[in-house]
């Protein structure tokens, strides 16, 4: 069967124009952290919004980002944080772009700025650590919290995805939860054990209430900060500087030396595979040589 035809020129003409939306900076940064809440982006946007404020999104200039960026380099930032912050105010422009809201040939103004070279973060955590981390977390007044660590540990996921989470996406039968959106604008699974999911059903609550998010604060529809309870936990179980991050990092090292490949574990984790090579490619490499060494046994 032949393909239809079609006459683009004229269907193309036939399109109704992309109509540029007035907006400021912070407007676009609000409707953006609102409509992709899992990406758990507005604490980091938070400093750029006092910035950049009520000047028109769409005028925003490169040489305005890059003087942001000198700014919090002078002040003390780390060029990783830096670094995120750039790429969080590029993915807020992507998502203007694939709304259709930029007006025409707009291009963002992160497009081309340098990203400085950092270096690669590479924490170890015992088993010990593990254990320390689950057991103090199970410690503090508010019992999600206990929820939230064990959930860091086991799925690997951003904060932000956790954060946006309600009740009812916890499936405790099938041990997982589903994130419509993550950060890289694609859903996934998340995974957790038997364990937790008798946690999940001891703190789940009845009623109205199971509609909300799991780690709702004072504010509804608003999550809870946990970042000074985990600080005070890192501290009291002798791991201080611990990054929840870490957690995520350390869930990739435990895959990889358990034998799973790079692809799949970036495919688990929601992330990007290259990234996930040059931070643990030697892991891998290591699970390869020892396949391979069996190889030669069983060949002998």
């Amino acid at each position: 069967m032949s393909a239809k035809r079609i006459n683009l020129a004229a269907a193309a003409s036939a399109q109704p124009p992309a109509t540029p939306v007035a907006l400021s900076f912070l407007e676009l940064a609000n409707a953006y952290t609102a409509r992709n809440f899992a990406a758990g982006l507005g604490p980091r946007l938070r400093k750029w919004i006092d910035y950049l404020g009520e000047r028109p999104a769409w005028e925003v200039t490169a040489r305005d980002i890059e003087a942001g960026r000198d700014a919090m380099l002078a002040a003390g930032y780390k060029v990783a944080t830096v670094n995120r912050d750039l790429s969080s105010l590029g993915q807020v422009y992507i998502w203007a772009a694939k709304q259709r809201m930029t007006p025409a040939g707009f291009i963002r103004p992160t497009l081309g700025i340098r990203r400085d070279a950092e270096p690669v973060r590479r924490v170890e955590i015992t088993p010990d650590t593990y254990a320390r981390l689950l057991d103090g977390a199970r410690g503090h007044r508010d019992r999600r919290f206990g929820l939230f660590v064990r959930l860091l540990v086991e799925t690997g996921a951003r904060k932000g995805e956790l954060y946006g989470r309600h009740w009812h996406e916890l499936d405790t039968e099938r041990l997982q939860i589903t994130v419509p959106t993550t950060k890289n604008g694609r859903p996934r699974v998340l995974f957790f054990s038997a364990t937790t999911a008798a946690l999940i059903e001891r703190l789940r609550p009845k009623g109205a209430a199971a509609e909300r998010l799991v780690f709702e604060g004072h504010v509804p529809c608003q999550p809870k900060s946990y970042r000074r309870a985990w600080t005070l936990l890192c501290n009291d179980v002798g791991v201080p500087g611990l990054h929840m991050h870490d957690l995520r990092h350390g869930a990739a090292a435990r895959m990889l030396r358990s034998g799973v490949t790079l692809a799949v574990a970036a495919q688990v984790l929601g992330h990007d595979p290259a990234v996930l090579a040059k931070r643990y490619g030697h892991l891998e490499t290591a699970t390869l040589q020892r396949a391979a060494q069996q190889a030669w046994g069983a060949a002998a």
